[in-house]
């Protein structure tokens, strides 16, 4: 995988949309298969907007999938499968930029 990184410092608002993307997957992964965006605005008492862009992003970069509902995606089961010391799959290179 390539990452493309164009600064080396957060910017003030990155840290908490790590955060925020981190409270999503989690909330995803402990509510299940089929978790709507709605409900996680409810459980996560996030902005409308603020959650459906990072659902958004998370989809985009493979962390969830959409289907009835959101799960998680592939990048996140090859996360799980390299810190149990299973073989990974190729991940697809992803080009970070702003």
């Amino acid at each position: 995988m390539t990452v493309v990184q164009t600064s080396k410092v957060f910017l003030g608002r990155q840290p908490a949309a790590v955060d925020s993307a981190f409270a999503i997957l989690e909330t995803v992964a402990r509510l299940g298969p089929g978790v709507t965006t709605r409900t996680l605005i409810e459980t996560l008492q996030m902005p409308r907007a603020t959650t459906y862009r990072l659902v958004r992003h998370l989809v985009e970069q493979g962390y969830l999938v959409r289907g009835p509902g959101l799960m998680l995606g592939p990048r996140v089961h090859a996360l799980l499968q390299a810190a149990h010391g299973e073989d990974e799959p190729a991940a697809p290179d992803v080009h970070l930029t702003r």
